[in-house]
């Protein structure tokens, strides 16, 4: 009787190591690094500059590091959310830079189909000391 308790025992915790494993297998990370070089402008009050990259870091917590790559590179700070896993459209929440949280405002960051690269950027941001506004429009090539 102790041999059958054991070997059901067995069974039932192979099936689980199982089902856990393939469960493991079917999602996506919920962090990820995409690129994408393309054109672009970041619009700052009256000034325009050609927008040539754009990084994006998402990590787990739902933070997010932008780097916008112009003449020079712009590192900005927020968090992301999206309506799921899946989603290739993703809600974007600027609070800051690096130096500063001085930047207040959002938009929508576009994801290619496998969701490895970035299709669009679009932002809209206040700087609350200066209260210029700041505008990023970019398009991946």
């Amino acid at each position: 009787m102790r041999k059958l308790i054991a070997i059901a025992f067995s069974i039932c915790l192979m099936s689980l190591v199982l089902a856990l494993a393939m469960a493991a297998v079917g999602q996506q990370p919920a962090s990820l690094v995409a690129k994408a070089s393309g054109e672009g402008t970041i619009k700052l009050g009256k000034e325009e500059f050609k927008l040539h990259a754009v990084v994006v870091k998402l990590f787990e917590d739902g933070k997010a590091e932008i780097q916008l790559v112009t003449d020079i590179t712009v590192l900005i700070q927020g968090s992301w959310g999206g309506s799921s896993d899946t989603s290739r459209d993703l809600d974007i929440t600027i609070t800051g830079s690096i130096t500063s949280k001085s930047l207040n405002g959002g938009g929508k960051l576009y994801l290619s189909e496998d969701r490895k690269s970035i299709t669009a950027l679009k932002l809209e941001v206040v700087n609350r000391i200066s209260k210029k506004l700041i505008k990023v429009d970019f398009v991946a090539k």
